[in-house]
């Protein structure tokens, strides 16, 4: 009897612990998890960590907080945003690697590095693809450019549209009139393999290093020039040591925004809709304030900066490009049909 009462007391003692902790996991939001997170209307709430590569006052980074605080306006704090800019949680192969596991949850990769999960986003490095940032919009925009995330199929991301930090100029020590002179013009680039067959065609010297290292490798000599964004020209302060200024618009730098998809896929259709409509707005604003900043570095250019502004004749690049474009375009059906878009577009009037 004695053992009868002693094994009642250890069964109420057990009951009466599992109905404590289940009372505390209650208090939240639920022991397994499900609700927590929930607005006290039953509202998911989400909170978005969102990272890139680029200094915080960068184009790039103030787009993605644009996207983050319109997202928390319209819906008065149940999305949260949190912001990672300068490469606070890594490179761009930490970052994707981080998106892909949902430890972040959004991002702007570059197009570069996302070459490296899927070739058909060397679409967005051909050269000359477009003249006008007006015309890069439209492109980022259109059902060509938007279907290239579909070919990130061995990453766990959803695209939402791009943002660009300018296009391509060439910065350099010693000045570029001619085709010519590019011969053996050790420049540091980005070492995608459509950037580098550009280059290589041109039978330059590409020499892809950390943008971290370029200053004192203009100052030392062990580049001649650079080739880089028209806001990264400024941002990193190379027209210090660089006075030769191409401004060519030889290629387009655009990032695509990725969401992770276990996220995307566990969201509302109103909340999926809103974010795709914010980040629609707050890219076309990015192409605006890209191109306002261009304006002015090249209005200051010779006055403020002391620069030289050269320029090689158009028809003196086109074997060249002709070249790239159509090897590319036989390698990826994806290319070729954004190649025609691009071209669509910079007919229109």
């Amino acid at each position: 009897m004695k053992h009868m009462k002693k094994g009642m007391g250890l069964l109420l003692s057990s009951l009466f612990m599992v109905s404590a902790l289940a009372g505390c996991g209650n208090a939240n939001g639920g022991a397994d998890g499900k609700a927590a997170g929930n607005t006290a209307s039953g509202e998911k709430k989400i909170v978005l960590k969102m990272a890139n590569i680029t200094k915080a006052d960068s184009q790039l980074s103030v787009t993605l907080k644009n996207i983050g605080e319109e997202l928390k306006a319209k819906t008065n704090g149940r999305i949260s945003p949190q912001y990672f800019p300068g490469g606070e949680l890594g490179n761009e192969t930490d970052m994707m690697q981080q998106l892909n596991t949902g430890s972040i949850q959004m991002a702007v990769i570059t197009t570069a590095q996302l070459s490296n999960s899927s070739p058909a986003f060397g679409a967005w490095l051909m050269p000359y693809l477009v003249d006008t940032h007006d015309q890069a919009y439209k492109l980022w925009t259109s059902d060509e450019s938007m279907q290239l995330f579909d070919t990130l199929k061995n990453e766990n991301v959803v695209g939402l549209g791009y943002a660009s930090s300018g296009f391509r100029y060439i910065l350099g020590t010693k000045p570029i009139q001619s085709v010519k002179d590019l011969e053996g013009y050790k420049l540091r680039t980005t070492p995608s393999p459509t950037i580098l067959d550009y280059w290589n065609g041109l039978k330059a010297g590409p020499t892809p290093m950390p943008l971290t290292d370029v200053y004192t490798s203009l100052q030392t000599g062990v580049i001649k020039g650079v080739d880089i964004d028209s806001e990264s020209l400024a941002s990193e302060k190379l027209t210090e040591i660089a006075k030769n200024l191409n401004a060519d618009k030889h290629m387009y730098w655009a990032g695509g925004i990725l969401i992770n998809k276990d996220l995307w896929n566990s969201l509302s259709p109103d909340d999926q809709k809103l974010i795709k409509e914010t980040v629609l707005a707050k890219t076309k604003q990015n192409s605006v304030d890209i191109q306002k900043n261009e304006d002015k570095l090249l209005s200051e250019a010779k006055t403020k900066m002391g620069l030289t502004l050269n320029e090689v004749k158009r028809e003196e690049y086109d074997p060249i490009v002709k070249s790239v474009r159509e090897t590319w375009s036989k390698k990826s059906p994806e290319i070729a049909k954004f190649l025609e878009k691009a071209d669509k577009i910079k007919q229109e009037k």
